[in-house]
């Protein structure tokens, strides 16, 4: 597969991630986007979070908030992993955002 064809797709969740967090009250520290794929096919777009430190890391990682965020990008899985650093992790190789992205 090639990971361009998950460019748009990308794009498309860089451009609404922060104002969706935004509008559930979480600032929006994101410091890069990781565009990759795996052995298995799989595209993820990882979002690098940058958390202020006075911030409750909990809630950017609540099962409410994953939950919201996948809903916003049309029912995409989003995962977190906070094992080195923060962010967020995005299945785009799912039809329902690629179609999304080619509307």
């Amino acid at each position: 597969m090639n990971i361009q064809h998950y460019l748009p797709a990308a794009r498309l969740v860089a451009d609404v991630l922060p104002d969706i967090l935004a509008k559930i009250g979480l600032k929006p520290f994101i410091s890069r986007y990781v565009l990759t794929e795996t052995q298995q096919g799989n595209a993820w777009l990882f979002i690098v979070l940058e958390v202020d430190p006075l911030s409750h890391l909990e809630d950017y990682g609540s099962a409410e908030v994953l939950k919201y965020l996948s809903t916003s990008l049309n029912g995409m899985p989003v995962v977190i992993s906070n094992s080195y650093g923060m962010r967020y992790a995005v299945l785009l190789s799912s039809p329902h955002l690629v179609k999304m992205a080619q509307a």
